[in-house]
């Protein structure tokens, strides 16, 4: 979603439950799905597991995937520092009553790999908040937000402004994994740079 600036800082969250599960996940859970990376030749370094995911990039009726059973308890206070932060800042529009996550993905960028600059289309994602939540990650992993590059640190939660170009760069030595979560706050009025939009 487009707003006034490449950054906003949510909150922070204890990243050290999740960063042990994903130290115990498998190779296979990495590699089961590879269809982002094939669509999107941005992502082509990358690994995706979908925990609320549909291909289509609907807007509504999300579906659950079954790996989001073992994750939810992992990112639920997550979820509830980016539930608080909107219930506290509601933007223009908003509709009362709480948001919705319309997609949680895990993302896992290869060492010494990138995600080349892009800007994210698409009628969900010009009305979605997305919320980044690095989980690991190391000196050396930039990400880049029209030209406003900042390290995301492990348990920190920050909304990108995702309708700008952006790019990740890993020059670290170690894999960087990033859970991305993505919330709509129905009725909310988007000035987007393509025209007035309504979440």
């Amino acid at each position: 979603m487009y707003f006034d600036g490449e950054y906003r800082f949510i909150g922070s969250a204890d990243p050290a439950p999740a960063q042990a599960a994903m130290a115990a996940m498998g190779t296979d859970a990495w590699t089961a799905e590879t269809g982002r990376q094939q669509v999107y030749r941005a992502h082509a370094q990358t690994e995706t597991v979908g925990l609320i995911f549909d291909p289509d990039m609907r807007h509504t009726d999300a579906t659950i995937q079954p790996a989001f059973a073992r994750f939810q308890p992992l990112l639920e206070p997550v979820m509830d520092i980016i539930r608080d932060f909107y219930a506290r800042n509601p933007p223009p529009g908003t509709i009362s009553g709480p948001g919705y996550f319309q997609r949680i993905i895990l993302v896992r960028l290869a060492a010494g790999g990138n995600i080349g600059s892009h800007r994210d289309n698409g009628a969900s994602l010009s009305r979605a908040h997305r919320i980044h939540f690095p989980i690991v990650t190391a000196p050396g992993v930039d990400f880049g937000i029209a030209g406003v590059v900042r390290h995301l640190a492990a348990g920190e939660i920050w909304e990108i402004n995702n309708r700008k170009p952006h790019a990740v760069r890993n020059q670290s030595a170690q894999a960087r994994i990033h859970a991305i979560l993505d919330y709509v706050l129905p009725g909310e009025i988007v000035q987007d740079p393509d025209g007035q939009l309504v979440a």
